[in-house]
């Protein structure tokens, strides 16, 4: 329950947002108690999650449903069937994406980047969780000599970033120029600078066939047993909390 000393001198918008929270707080419980920790659909069905997160709730209702970035589902597949041999997932938090993509590609090291202590660690019990341990290594920040070093391996690699605006200067085929053989799945920050998608999307428009993928509606009626609930629950369950309309540019390089 929201603490009502939270609410003294509060705008009306942040009151909301707090009680949001709070109820957001108690849906995640529900779900877990109900259905477990196991993703129900998308990508990554099956996969175990942490119950606790390096950052907010952790998105945790929107991933254990199945529907977090939804719009990215056939990126993801595709990025699949392009059987890359190195995933390497900038900016890992939980783990979503580096153990998902871990049980996915059985043959794949996954290497997960943080600069978050408590991510690296809640991404480490989750790949432990899922038995793909063995093949994700987790590590902190990835700066461009990181960068350099990997993407000098002549293995087919996946890079999927999400560093809240550190992308435009680490993405930077001047200082790292196998990036031009990496297949790219990129969450652009624009509300932190609104030039990164044209900037990225000039610099790899050259190398890659890109893809500009821009953030679209949910529809929590989907979900069964999401219907028994009131209809502003239903819309916490499915929101993912953006500042703004994102959108990610997926790079595939041509081969």
């Amino acid at each position: 329950m929201t603490d009502i000393n939270q609410l003294r001198g509060q705008s009306l918008y942040q009151i909301f947002h707090i009680g949001a929270q709070s109820r957001r707080a108690e849906i995640s419980a529900a779900l877990v108690q109900a259905l477990g920790l196991n993703v129900l659909t998308g990508p990554f069905a099956g996969m175990t999650l942490p119950n606790e997160a390096s950052w907010g709730d952790g998105d945790l209702p929107p991933k254990l449903l199945g529907c977090y970035e939804a719009e990215l589902h056939p990126a993801i597949a595709k990025a699949i069937s392009r059987d890359p041999q190195v995933v390497v997932n900038i900016g890992c938090a939980e783990g979503y994406y580096a153990v998902g993509m871990a049980r996915a590609l059985p043959q794949a090291r996954v290497l997960a980047f943080d600069a978050d202590a408590k991510a690296q660690a809640i991404c480490a019990r989750a790949a432990a969780a899922n038995q793909v341990v063995d093949r994700v290594k987790v590590e902190g920040a990835c700066g461009a000599e990181t960068l350099l070093r990997l993407t000098s391996e002549p293995a087919r690699m996946l890079l999927i970033v999400d560093c809240e605006g550190a992308e435009l200067p680490l993405l930077d085929p001047v200082q790292v120029p196998q990036l031009g053989r990496c297949d790219m799945i990129i969450e652009c920050h624009d509300f932190v600078n609104p030039s990164i998608t044209g900037a990225m999307q000039a610099r790899f428009g050259g190398s890659h066939d890109v893809e500009n993928i821009v953030e679209g509606p949910r529809d929590p009626n989907q979900f069964t047993w999401l219907r028994r609930m009131q209809s502003l629950d239903r819309w916490l369950a499915v929101n993912e909390n953006r500042p703004t309309t994102m959108n990610w540019l997926v790079c595939w390089a041509r081969r």
